[in-house]
């Protein structure tokens, strides 16, 4: 199919579409076509070979009607979610996402001449006094203060 500028060029009017006189053609011998809906509301314009004289009569066309393959998949009864690989998956998208913001993190602090080894040395102290014994569960509480450095 041949596209001028962002319309579709036709060289027959497709069934459904009629030719829009509210405008003219940009393209000489052509004619814009609407597909019967507003272009507001999600209509498409296109240009056609125009059937006034001197130009060749429009033949209508069928649309070519695809035929799609569908397998049947049967549903096993044995199935097990694999909530291993979707959790394994999620963290390696957190561990992504938090390589990320430490990169930017340490960017800005090349950017603004401050000390990167004292920023990855507060993240190393932040991760190891998380408590990980199964004595003691994780609650509010034993969470360590972020915010406590910070002046407000």
């Amino acid at each position: 199919m041949k596209k001028y500028k962002d319309w579709d060029v036709y060289e027959v009017l497709p069934i459904g579409w009629k030719v829009d006189n509210s405008c003219g053609s940009p393209l000489n011998g052509f004619d814009f076509c609407i597909n019967g809906k507003s272009i507001l509301n999600g209509g498409k314009r296109a240009l056609v070979r125009s059937i006034r004289k001197g130009t060749p009569r429009i033949e209508f066309v069928e649309p070519i009607k695809q035929t799609k393959v569908v397998e049947k998949i049967e549903p096993k009864d044995d199935f097990i979610y694999p909530a291993k690989n979707v959790n394994n998956l999620a963290r390696l998208k957190f561990k992504e996402h938090l390589l990320k913001e430490i990169m930017f993190d340490l960017m800005v602090c090349e950017i603004e001449r401050w000390d990167k080894k004292e920023y990855i040395n507060e993240i190393k102290k932040l991760i190891n006094s998380i408590d990980t014994s199964t004595k003691n569960k994780i609650n509010v509480k034993s969470l360590p203060d972020l915010f406590s450095g910070v002046g407000l």
